[in-house]
């Protein structure tokens, strides 16, 4: 074999597994962008990676349930978390008060929240069949009208001793929420990949009549999405209430675009059907060293939020013309396949739940 034959492998074989995997962009990038702090800040510390994935651990459980509404597909996307977040962070510090004997209660108000809004979600969206980013947003406003009348109403309340210690603490050396994190990634990871449900679900995204005609409930599927990212948004804004020791309105803006970007910059296509929960955690951690990167140069906060929007928006770009060409090469491809052949006669159109891969 000559070198250049060689060269030719090592290439193909280098963009075989990058497309396998495509997370790989997402942890390479946070390894630059944690060296370039190092730089910039001419210190070099293993703890700045730490502090980092900690801030990126709420970002991580936002994007997660992101990354669930839009594997599966017909332009699933959830706008609703933000407004998630800053209502379970205000009612449940309420209604802890500082208590420790309330801690339970506070937890049950913040994930009951969280599957309220995600039940009024997929009811607007499934059962009406409003457009995602319609519904979502509307549900959202509602959601932030509720904060307001609390707020307005009701003295602000703190979060228990109890539940602060926890979600600032360590064990083993590594903080919490980021074991957390890890955990809850590994889960998602793992239930995409073997369980019949996500499966189902990557089945619906790659081919939402496919799967139908294969038997997959797609609207059952769909709306557990939905429910899913509004309680793990519930859960988000209870950690953040406990680590900041209060809740704020606005506490969850960041994550609105943030949790999209996340999402896409890990490798998952907006357009649904490929997901990667390794990759969208990277992706929080990227974007979170990102936004510590431009502070550490003492870029003015102006530039720093136009900085982190332009990011978000050329990956979004990026990721939904990636998305749109693979759509359109698989329209030439069943077109030159000629018609597909029904379900009921022969085999399955698409991908079946037991088939589909994450």
């Amino acid at each position: 074999m000559t070198t250049s034959s060689r060269m030719q492998t090592a290439w193909a074989t280098r963009g075989a597994f990058l497309k396998r995997a495509p997370w790989v962009w997402a942890i390479l990038g946070s390894l630059i962008a944690w060296v370039l702090i190092g730089v910039v800040t001419q210190r070099f510390s293993f703890g700045s990676l730490t502090i980092n994935a900690t801030a990126a651990s709420f970002l991580a459980f936002v994007a997660l349930g992101q990354m669930l509404v839009i594997t599966g597909g017909g332009g699933g996307i959830d706008l609703s978390v933000p407004f998630v977040i800053t209502l379970s962070a205000y009612w449940s510090s309420g209604v802890m008060n500082g208590s420790d004997s309330r801690l339970v209660t506070g937890i049950a108000v913040a994930l009951g929240l969280g599957l309220v809004v995600g039940l009024t979600n997929a009811t607007v969206i499934i059962g009406l069949g409003m457009p995602p980013i319609v519904g979502t947003l509307a549900v959202g406003f509602l959601a932030d009208s509720a904060v307001n009348v609390y707020a307005s109403h009701a003295t602000q309340g703190a979060p228990s001793p109890a539940l602060a210690d926890f979600v600032r603490g360590t064990f083993l050396g590594v903080p919490r929420l980021v074991e957390i994190a890890v955990l809850l990634t590994i889960a998602v990871a793992l239930g995409m990949r073997w369980l019949v449900r996500g499966r189902q679900l990557v089945a619906v995204g790659q081919g939402e009549q496919a799967a139908r005609l294969s038997g997959v409930p797609v609207g059952v599927i769909r709306a557990g999405t939905y429910l899913a990212s509004s309680v793990l948004a519930g859960f988000a804004g209870l950690a953040l209430a406990g680590y900041n020791n209060s809740a704020f309105l606005n506490m969850g803006r960041p994550y609105q675009l943030a949790s999209i970007g996340a999402v896409v910059l890990g490798g998952s296509l907006i357009a649904g059907g490929r997901s990667t929960a390794v990759g969208t955690a990277g992706g929080a951690l990227f974007l979170t060293l990102v936004l510590t990167l431009m502070q550490s140069s003492k870029l003015d906060i102006g530039i720093q939020n136009v900085g982190e929007g332009i990011l978000i928006i050329a990956v979004l770009l990026v990721a939904g013309g990636g998305s749109g060409g693979e759509a359109r090469r698989g329209r030439l491809r069943r077109g030159r396949q000629g018609p597909a052949v029904p379900a009921a006669t022969g085999d399955p159109v698409g991908p079946s739940p037991q088939g589909a891969q994450t």
